[in-house]
Formats: C-alpha cells, structure tokens, sequence
C-alpha cells in the first residue's frame, strides 16, 4: 500500500522541487491538495500541474484518509496548520521555518510526542555531500574541540521574484528565523553542542524603506554549551544577481574547516592544509524521501524529529532576542 500524501499551501518556491518529488516515488500516492488563496493559486498550483481537490484544510482533513500533510504556505501560517495536521493524527513535513511563535513551537513538539508523530522541516544542508564532509571532520575530532565559529547567509532580496507575503506584516515573521535555521541546524549537528544562549541579537531594515517592517539585515551571537561562541548575519543584503553561497568557518583546538558553497578547506595544526575528499554519508538525498521512506519503508530517518527541534528551538530564540532587544537570554530545552 503506497504512503497517502497531501499537500496544503502553494505560497513559496520550494514547493517546485517538493510536489514533484512526491508525485515521481513510486511508492507514494497524493491524495490531496489545498490551497486556500484564491488569489495565490496562479503562482505555483498551475505551473506545477496541481489538481486541487479541497477549497480548504478542514474540509481535506473531514473528508480524506491520508498519513503525511506536506505544507509550503506561508510562514505566519504554518505553526497552526501543524497543530491541526498532529491533532488530527498525521505526520507532518514543511519548508522552513517550521513556525514563527514559541507558543505553537511548544504545542508542535508536545502534540508530536505525545502522539508518536514525524515532524520534519525541510533542512536541506543536511542532504548535500560538502556539509556531510564537514560535518564529519568536526564529528571525527578533526578541528578538535570546537570553539568559535561564524556563519554566512546573506541572500539578494529579490524583490518581484520573491512572493509578495514576505513584506506583508506578519506573514514572515523575522528574518533570523527565516534564514538562520540552517546555520544553528547545520551547528548543532556538526558539533554536537546544544545551543544554551542568545547574546545578542538584531534584526533591521537597512534599505527597504517601502516595507520599513521587513528585517533586510540580521546577525546574532550564540553561545553554545561548552562554552564556545557562533556569530551568525543572514541579511537580504547581497546585491542582485549576485552569487552567495553560505559559508561556515569552525575554529577549534586543533585546526579549522570553512565550507564555501561546495569547497571547503581543512587545515590541522602543524600540518597545514589536508586533503578532503568530499563524499555523502547518506545515500537519502532530499528531506521528502528522507520521511516517506521512514513512514513507508522503515529506514532510519537522515533528520529526525528532535534534530528538527533542537535547530527551531534556537533559531526562535535568536529572533525573539532580536525582536525584544534582550541580550543574553536562555535558550530553553527542549
């Protein structure tokens, strides 16, 4: 029997690559499909040859048997379809960020214990071969213990191409959370650290002055649990048309790693550079497969619940410090 998928919300490019994966495996089956704009439906639904079979969430979750709800609405929205998507017993995957508000985060993550529920976010660092190299050398002691580490996320703002709701108010909720959940995702991972505090963060507008809510320029300070630091800008600042890829520099006790893109240096100390051969450590390639083929197949999941946790968890701390002005605030557990 073929995993039952359905699908809500069509509101942000990554929906390109989400819908056809889904409808090209085999062994699932899309059962489903809501988008509850109107007005919205032009952008994504048509081109990607979506047939919608519901005006809305309620009336897919009242009348279709599904296992997995897959969401790319807008970010505002997310946290609440969540709930009701782990309320009315199904697994869960969405684009990132998984929510904007720490009150839905919180029933998200107690709804999918309490439930035995899968709950992905769609980080999808994780999958590529030069992160898992990475990952791995600060994994295999290969910078030894790490202790500082700066992460570059910066993106063109892309007005016109990018959907409108991002400078709506309300709908995107922040850019740290927006952007920065791949670095403390990709952090946390590498390292195996907990994040324990903000010590500062901002999030401004520089210069899109016709949407003066909308935070073009973010950066934030961590710090992690054995006492080492990770300074972060994941600002809409990089010049149109222009390529950025993230970087990451990690320093530790013993040598160093900075990952451009897909190149990535090592150097240990007293040795200089060393050579790295960068090679996948999964043979899961996307975030869909990666939690239909848990649900179908059993497999072992790349990016598990908590992982997906640990990485939010921080990531809307960074933003509620940078919202709030507070400095030094506590990273709560999960």
């Amino acid at each position: 029997m073929a995993l039952r998928v359905a699908f809500v919300g069509f509101r942000h490019g990554h929906v390109s690559s989400l819908y056809p994966e889904a409808r090209e495996l085999d062994y699932v089956e899309i059962v489903g499909a809501v988008e509850e704009d109107a007005a919205a439906r032009g952008d994504f639904v048509e081109p990607l040859g979506v047939e919608l079979t519901h005006e809305t969430l309620d009336e897919m979750l009242d009348d279709t048997d599904f296992d997995l709800l897959c969401c790319v609405d807008y970010y505002g929205k997310r946290g609440s379809i969540a709930i009701r998507a782990l309320e009315a017993g199904k697994h869960f995957l969405t684009d990132k960020p998984l929510c904007t508000k720490r009150e839905e985060f919180e029933q998200i993550v107690a709804l999918a214990r309490e439930k035995d529920l899968a709950v992905q976010i769609a980080l999808t660092m994780r999958y590529g071969a030069a992160c898992q190299t990475m990952a791995r050398i600060v994994q295999d002691g290969g910078i030894g213990e790490f202790c500082t580490g700066i992460v570059l996320g910066q993106h063109p703002l892309a007005y016109g191409s990018r959907p409108n709701w991002y400078f709506e108010e309300g709908k995107q909720g922040g850019t740290i959370n927006d952007l920065f959940i791949h670095g403390t995702d990709m952090i946390g991972w590498a390292t195996g650290l907990e994040f324990s505090k903000v010590i500062a963060a901002e999030a401004w507008n520089a210069r899109a002055d016709w949407a003066p809510f909308f935070q073009d320029s973010a950066q934030v300070v961590y710090e992690l649990s054995n006492g080492s630091k990770l300074m972060g800008d994941c600002s809409y600042l990089t010049p149109e048309k222009a390529h950025a890829p993230w970087q990451f520099f990690l320093w530790g006790t013993e040598g160093h790693v900075h990952l451009c893109g897909e190149d990535l240096t090592w150097q240990r100390a007293g040795e200089g550079d060393v050579a790295v051969e960068v090679k996948a450590s999964s043979q899961i390639g996307d975030p869909f497969v990666d939690i239909a083929s848990h649900l179908e197949h059993g497999t072992e999941r790349w990016l598990t619940n908590e992982d997906c946790f640990k990485a939010q968890m921080a990531s809307l701390a960074g933003q509620e410090a940078a919202d709030s002005g507070e400095r030094d605030m506590t990273v709560a557990g999960i």
